[in-house]
């Protein structure tokens, strides 16, 4: 459904069908546990998508020349079909953007990131919340570090090579009042960043820290205007889980708002069917209830 905002009544207008993004979950598992992600309040079932399921997914599609994420709530360098999907989604979407976000935690080939450039990614941006062992596994739940930071040497020489066709970000620790990196400092970071000039990592992006929807209490939750799943920017993404549920958004990490299942069902009918409509109607009147992970929600206002 498009929405156009008229003071503070929303007239809804069927979708169009044309997404800026597609967002395909490869994979679920992760063997981090991040302190601010709540991946012990995930129960819903693991797995990898099937290559099968990815061609379903390009059919059911059709054309599209935007962003392609190829990550969801996992690790992707777990997905040993990787490569095999970044090759297929650029074989059928050529003006398309593959792209995945990593913590590198994950052992591979000394060149596989450059077979992943060849193939097509053009966009990876990395969690490394950690200037040490200790810093990095208090807010990693991990000891890899020493993995990491070699999987972003290899992957900022990747870049190098790549003649301009990959970008490569490294996070910085999302903003907040009160929860901070651990270990951080300002000469940490400054030495840190150095490390990033290094390797040719221009960009170093910082958000704000989020509830994950209802997966943590980070935040207030958000105000009376909707979220930009009824008028903006979330309403221009399409998100699918690796067992090919749409859902509404990347916080509903459990997958508990299932508009529908492309395996069963058309990309028309999900959105132009019950779940989807209702879903809306809830948001536009401030009706959340049926949907904690979207009542507990900082939220997105984007345009």
């Amino acid at each position: 459904m498009e929405v156009a905002i008229k003071t503070n009544n929303y007239e809804v207008v069927p979708h169009n069908l044309r997404f800026s993004e597609i967002r395909i979950e490869n994979t679920n598992r992760c063997g981090y546990r991040c302190f601010f992600c709540p991946r012990e309040e995930m129960t819903r079932q693991q797995g990898v998508m099937t290559l099968e399921d990815l061609v379903l997914i390009l059919d059911q599609v059709g054309d599209h020349e935007g962003l392609v994420d190829l990550h969801g709530f996992g690790e992707p360098l777990l997905d040993r079909l990787l490569l095999d999907r970044v090759k297929l989604i650029i074989s059928r979407w050529p003006k398309a953007g593959p792209r995945f976000y990593s913590t590198l935690g994950v052992k591979v080939q000394p060149d596989y990131f450059q077979q992943l450039v060849d193939a097509g990614l053009r966009h990876v941006e990395v969690s490394f919340y950690g200037f040490d062992e200790a810093s990095y596994s208090l807010a990693h739940g991990s000891n890899r570090y020493d993995l990491a930071r070699e999987n972003l040497t290899r992957l900022c020489a990747a870049q190098r090579n790549s003649q301009g066709k990959l970008n490569v970000v490294v996070r910085a620790f999302p903003k907040h009042d009160t929860v901070k990196q651990p270990g951080a400092s300002a000469k940490r970071i400054e030495v840190f960043q150095d490390w990033l000039d290094q390797l040719g990592v221009t960009i170093f992006r910082e958000r704000d820290l989020h509830n994950y929807g209802n997966g943590r209490d980070y935040n207030t939750p958000g105000s009376d205007i909707p979220c930009s799943v009824v008028w903006g920017y979330r309403r221009r993404v399409l998100q699918i889980t690796w067992d090919l549920f749409v859902i509404p958004c990347c916080f509903d990490f459990n997958a508990e708002v299932r508009l529908g299942n492309l395996r069963t069902q058309s990309v028309e009918e999900i959105f132009f069917g019950p779940e989807y409509a209702t879903f809306i109607q809830h948001h536009i009147e401030n009706r959340l209830e049926a949907y904690p992970v979207c009542a507990k929600c900082d939220r997105c206002y984007r345009p």
